[in-house]
């Protein structure tokens, strides 16, 4: 129900160069043309091997090569405790090599939980399928059924996932179309663009996408229709209708939309990053989050994502490292927690959470291997206690 500005598009270019010596000998004596001759082959027979070790040495090694010379990760998370509550992690063991990338910031940009199944996208927008068992812990093995042998490549790539009560998965990617997944399978797609998020019954959803017109989706078992919603021209200072200058993410819970964002209002020369709270219709009743210049609990530095935990609503900020808990109506704060020791990571990216049916919540993560630079590999936590 998330996701990262940076996730949204990477590019990677790679420049090399092969330096040949050039090798010069000291004159002792005048040589014959047959000297000369015989001096400029054994030259170029020596110099030859040279320029094949300097190749070898010099060639960038393949990613896959790097992802079989790093380290799998094995974090440790600890149980923690928040807004009165304790949190007990569990590291969901996903298959081997299941989910890797070159950047921990795409690595796995989206989790859902349909009943037993669990689906993730991975740095190809592909979406993956998982068999879940949690009667110890977290296990996790790949959904034969789903897609085709466990993956399910859309008609386009994809990187954000909302589910409905009845299991419908909606897939979409901010720039394309939408599309509705069912029993593993595609059920139908639409031209309808930006990262729909919907409510649990099914019937409408909102669609967002950065400084993009937002949107509602009228939904039916086969087909979504957009219709103009309130927040417009978000990246014009005459012409804007709301208060955001950029949508970092979105949730609907309940009949409830929680719209995370920039303010276009500046505040001791920042622009505060909160959650607006909104009806249907986009009448906004309410706000939380800090929009003084300060780094206390209760401020953003992003919204990277929204969702409901328990009876509250639970957000992640990947730049600060913290999950912080507020009060469904957005008047209390309740608390907030430093995410490093509940996952047991130092260095990592938050890019999505979801809540199941149980009340776990999901948390899909990046984080770097070790042993090798530019190998990346994606994490899901659930944490139960809310």
């Amino acid at each position: 129900m998330t996701i990262s500005g940076s996730s949204r598009l990477s590019a990677f270019v790679l420049l090399g160069g092969l330096l040949v010596p050039l090798l010069a000998c000291k004159k002792s004596s005048e040589p014959t043309a047959e000297g000369a001759a015989a001096t400029a082959s054994a030259t170029v027979a020596s110099a030859a091997p040279s320029a094949s070790a300097s190749a070898g040495a010099d060639a960038e090694p393949s990613f896959e090569d790097k992802v079989k010379a790093s380290q799998p990760l094995a974090p440790t998370p600890e149980p923690q405790p928040v807004a009165g509550k304790k949190l007990q992690p569990s590291l969901c063991k996903l298959p081997a090599g299941s989910l890797v990338g070159k950047s921990m910031s795409t690595v796995i940009q989206a989790v859902e939980v349909v009943d037993d199944r669990m689906l993730a996208i991975d740095t190809e927008g592909v979406l993956h399928g998982y068999k879940l068992a949690t009667g110890a812990g977290c296990e996790v093995s790949v959904d034969e059924a789903f897609g085709k042998g466990g993956t399910l490549t859309l008609p386009s790539k994809v990187t954000h996932l909302s589910r409905t009560n009845d299991g419908v998965v909606f897939a979409s990617s901010g720039i394309f179309g939408t599309h509705a997944i069912k029993d593993g399978e595609l059920s139908f797609s639409c031209s309808a663009r930006g990262h729909l998020d919907v409510e649990p019954g099914g019937k409408w959803g909102l669609l967002s996408w950065v400084n993009a017109d937002t949107q509602l989706a009228e939904l039916t078992p086969s087909s979504c229709r957009a219709k103009p919603w309130t927040l417009v021209e978000l990246g014009s200072d005459a012409k804007r209708k709301g208060p955001f200058t950029n949508i970092n993410t979105a949730a609907v819970i309940g009949d409830r939309l929680y719209v995370g964002g920039v303010l276009a209002e500046r505040v001791d020369g920042r622009q505060p990053r909160v959650v607006a709270i909104y009806n249907k219709a986009g009448k906004e009743l309410g706000r939380f989050g800090a929009r003084d210049k300060g780094f206390g609990d209760d401020a953003f530095g992003w919204v990277h994502g929204i969702s409901a935990c328990g009876a509250n609503v639970c957000v992640i900020d990947t730049n600060f490292k913290r999950l912080s808990v507020w009060s469904r109506d957005g008047k209390s704060f309740l608390g907030a927690l430093k995410m490093p020791a509940l996952v047991g990571l130092k260095s990592f990216w938050m890019t999505d959470l979801t809540q199941a049916k149980d009340g776990a919540l999901y948390f899909a993560i990046g984080a770097d291997r070790e042993g090798v630079k530019g190998v990346a590999e994606g994490l899901v936590y659930r944490v139960t206690g809310f």
